[in-house]
């Protein structure tokens, strides 16, 4: 089971989405700092709550209470950044490049990596002139073959660090983190800007909700996550 964060009147004051890397260092007497990356980098997610009204400290607090420590998994994204800046308002309202209206979705995609490890993501079926910025994510959906009934939707995103503007064809390049990893990533998930999202786990030992007073209300919380991505 999947469970979306709770729609509340009150809850995230402020997010911090940023990839886990783990990466062994390799110090030189001369200064220089080496060093080598073990695995593929994942996100991780802390959310941090603040003036929580009655009924969102009950929402939060039953939330946490079903993700049942680490067994369940919750969509989250970065809810300060849910599609384009340039683009925040009226997405929807654009038209693709080659006509039709634009989804949120592109048509295609496909990634290149170049000798020093940087990702350039290429993205087809987009509105002319739609505008990518630094810390836009990119999201990435899609289904496990073979699984069962309710089934385990994937997702991951990749956050852009330069600009691009896509061009009177609808396509845009832009470089984008961390570079996915096609052994798990399908070249058949859906690339999209609408609200991206990741899986993730809670981190039992850092989510915590402050004492709810007997107002009902919960002046903080500190919620954890880091991502479950699996192919």
């Amino acid at each position: 089971m999947i469970l979306p964060l709770p729609e509340t009147p009150s809850g995230i004051a402020r997010v911090k989405l940023e990839i886990q890397r783990v990466d062994y260092g390799a110090p030189e007497a001369s200064g220089r700092q080496g060093g080598v990356q073990a695995g593929f980098p994942v996100w991780g997610v802390r959310l941090e709550l603040d003036r929580i009204d009655p009924v969102s400290a009950d929402l939060w607090s039953a939330f946490i209470d079903r993700l049942r420590g680490r067994i369940r998994r919750f969509y989250c994204g970065d809810s300060a950044r849910p599609r384009p800046v340039a683009h925040a308002y009226g997405m929807l309202s654009l038209a693709r490049a080659g006509g039709g209206a634009f989804d949120g979705a592109a048509t295609g995609w496909s990634q290149t990596v170049d000798a020093d490890g940087d990702a350039t993501i290429t993205l087809s079926g987009l509105p002319a002139g739609f505008v990518l910025t630094p810390r836009d994510l990119i999201g990435f959906k899609w289904d496990a073959d073979g699984a069962a009934a309710g089934t385990f939707e994937r997702r991951t995103v990749a956050r852009c660090v330069t600009s691009a503007v896509a061009d009177e064809g609808g396509e845009v390049s832009i470089i984008a983190e961390p570079p996915l990893d096609t052994e798990l990533v399908p070249a058949g998930a859906i690339a999209h800007f609408d609200n991206p999202l990741c899986v993730m786990q809670q981190v039992p030992e850092e989510t915590d909700l402050a004492p709810v007073g007997e107002a009902g209300t919960m002046s903080s919380g500190t919620i954890v996550g880091i991502q479950d991505l699996r192919p």
